[in-house]
């Protein structure tokens, strides 16, 4: 009786008008394939109007994957952009990065994505490691860029590099009672709106997701070791910092704006750097405003 009653709870939990509302990979329907390139597949998400004048790059920061694009991206495609998002290599769903790469290295490994879509210029656009990704690439392929959108910046000094990589890493390794997921949402994240919000808990859920795909974190050992003063001097492109108030790094894209004053700077919230995801058409709609005048 007791095994009857468990099967029919786990039908109940699962049969239609149930209150599970998660969409899992769902939310990126659409548009996906793979580019090859020298360090294995890049995965990808393509969509929007195919005579989009120029396309969005989007790149996502370290602990992620595209995923944190997704809904945005079907915000910008309402909005007339096409938007092609890409897991960089060792994350999301794209192959492993032979050795470790640089910052340079995951910018340069850009141009063959591009050149499999046929691509000559593009709009692009970076998140925390993606936007030194983006910055990097901005500097080194300037004929392919014809805007760039940083937001939120891992601008360290030496010492403020040395002292990140000095802290524990986060420990993934399973344990019996799950505490390895669980202390994710007791994490206290600074400048988190209201944790416990229905989009917040989305969020940080698809973090500690993508967090356990990857594999080695290359993402950060890349930002780490890389310098952005040369390259952001370098852009020529019209560019625009994102901020978050409560970024831990907010204090860094003040840097950068003081470093570029000619650099359009604004701050997107009040509060981390996750707010993005929280607020997908609030962003694509601000990326819209910088990026409209290039359209014409």
């Amino acid at each position: 009786m007791l095994r009857l009653v468990i099967i029919l709870c786990l039908f109940a939990a699962t049969s239609v008008g149930a209150t599970d509302s998660w969409r899992g990979a769902g939310i990126l329907a659409g548009g996906k394939g793979y580019a090859q390139t020298p360090m294995g597949q890049v995965h990808y998400r393509d969509i929007g109007p195919r005579d989009a004048k120029l396309p969005l790059l989007l790149i996502h920061q370290a602990w992620m994957s595209m995923i944190e694009f997704a809904e945005i991206q079907d915000e910008l495609a309402k909005l007339g952009y096409r938007s092609i998002a890409v897991d960089t290599p060792g994350y999301g769903m794209s192959d492993p990065a032979p050795g470790q790469p640089t910052i340079g290295d995951l910018a340069d490994n850009l141009v063959p994505v591009l050149d499999d879509f046929g691509i000559k210029k593009i709009i692009i656009i970076g998140h925390h490691t993606g936007s030194l990704i983006s910055a990097s690439f901005a500097a080194h392929h300037p004929d392919r860029v014809a805007a760039v959108i940083l937001h939120g910046n891992p601008y360290f000094t030496k010492e403020e590099s040395e002292a990140y990589m000095a802290q524990p890493d986060y420990d993934r390794t399973p344990k019996p009672d799950g505490s390895n997921f669980s202390q994710f949402f007791t994490y206290d994240v600074p400048g988190d709106p209201h944790p416990n919000t229905p989009e917040n808990l989305r969020s940080r859920t698809w973090m500690l997701l993508t967090m356990y795909q990857m594999g080695p974190d290359i993402g950060h050992w890349a930002v780490f070791h890389y310098d952005l003063t040369e390259d952001a001097k370098a852009i020529r492109a019209p560019t625009l910092i994102l901020t978050d108030a409560h970024d831990q790094i907010n204090y860094m894209d003040v840097r950068l704006s003081k470093l570029r004053p000619d650099f359009k700077y604004e701050v997107f919230s009040n509060f981390s750097g996750i707010q993005l995801m929280n607020e997908p058409k609030r962003w694509a709609e601000t990326v819209g405003r910088f990026i409209a005048p290039l359209e014409k």
